[in-house]
């Protein structure tokens, strides 16, 4: 993918919104089951019997209501959600990190996410998921430690919760998470190595972390420790045997040239392109085992005058 301004928009969506946000910006957050469904199609993709839903509007109360955060909300609780296909030619007001909890369905889990000083204002409506996806658990996670008031005893939490084994997208709130309370690099470092060299980890969380520590390099997140962010990056992308993570961790290691090719360029990034061009250089120098990687690399050379 090329670090375009709608790429620099995703991966800012990606590696900066989640869940957490949406906890933070709650005043009052509800789960439960979805009770008296029903489904209004909107509109369809032709008229007749060969056509098929593209948007819809689902409506139903809350059944089994049990608070997350605030106060609880008067029965019964109605809600209604708008939801499209993925053929549908209108694009999704929905979140990246929303989209994977898919669609309502009759019984189903769902998180009713409240805003307003009276808190009765429905402002978010999600899935709730199960398993790998319990939003409720996750959810509950979040409050846990978002209530924490010193913010040194908040990245303790965080830094807690990684070593914890978290689903995959815990992992993902929680490296979000230490960033915003401003967690420093001789915290971050530890985390990050563990994450980026556990090969047992899923391959979605290891490029997560790989691209968030290069997203945060471009965000100068970590200011002098930008150099040894980097050098994480290159000692971990340098031992990559899994040739699908190595093609992502190349993605991600353009948004750092890209980055530091940005013209004028200033002196302050000539360093870490350099430090960045020889990591790639070591890395191509041992050949490639794979026709997509070889090609990748090939991109990234023309694009960014890699010699």
């Amino acid at each position: 993918m090329l670090p375009n301004d709608a790429a620099a928009d995703r991966a800012d969506q990606i590696f900066r919104i989640g869940p957490e946000t949406l906890v933070t910006s709650s005043s009052t957050i509800i789960a439960g089951h979805v009770s008296h469904y029903h489904k209004d199609v909107l509109k369809v993709s032709q008229p007749g019997p060969d056509g098929f839903p593209l948007e819809w509007k689902i409506t139903a109360e809350l059944a089994d209501p049990v608070t997350l955060k605030g106060s609880p909300v008067s029965k019964p609780i109605s809600f209604s959600r708008i939801e499209h296909s993925f053929m549908s030619p209108v694009p999704t007001q929905n979140l990246r990190w929303e989209q994977d909890y898919g669609e309502l369905v009759p019984d189903g889990a769902v998180v009713l996410f409240f805003s307003g000083a009276d808190s009765q204002t429905i402002h978010k409506v999600l899935p709730g998921g199960t398993g790998e996806q319990d939003l409720a658990a996750l959810v509950k996670d979040i409050v846990s430690i978002q209530r924490l008031t010193d913010p040194k005893e908040r990245i303790q939490r965080w830094l807690a919760y990684l070593a914890s084994g978290s689903v995959s997208e815990g992992y993902r709130v929680a490296l979000r998470s230490l960033a915003h309370t401003g967690a420093p690099w001789q915290d971050f470092e530890p985390a990050l190595r563990n994450i980026l060299m556990q090969a047992s980890l899923s391959p979605d969380v290891r490029a997560f972390t790989f691209g968030f520590v290069a997203f945060n390099i471009t965000q100068n997140r970590w200011e002098a420790h930008s150099s040894a962010a980097l050098d994480l990056l290159c000692t971990s992308f340098s031992g990559q045997a899994d040739h699908g993570l190595a093609l992502r961790n190349l993605g991600s290691l353009s948004l750092v040239l890209h980055y530091t090719s940005e013209q004028p360029v200033q002196a302050s990034r000539r360093a870490l392109r350099e430090q960045a061009i020889k990591c790639l250089r070591s890395w191509a120098s041992l050949g490639f085992a794979d026709h997509d990687l070889a090609e990748e690399y090939k991109r990234i050379r023309q694009q960014y005058a890699v010699q």
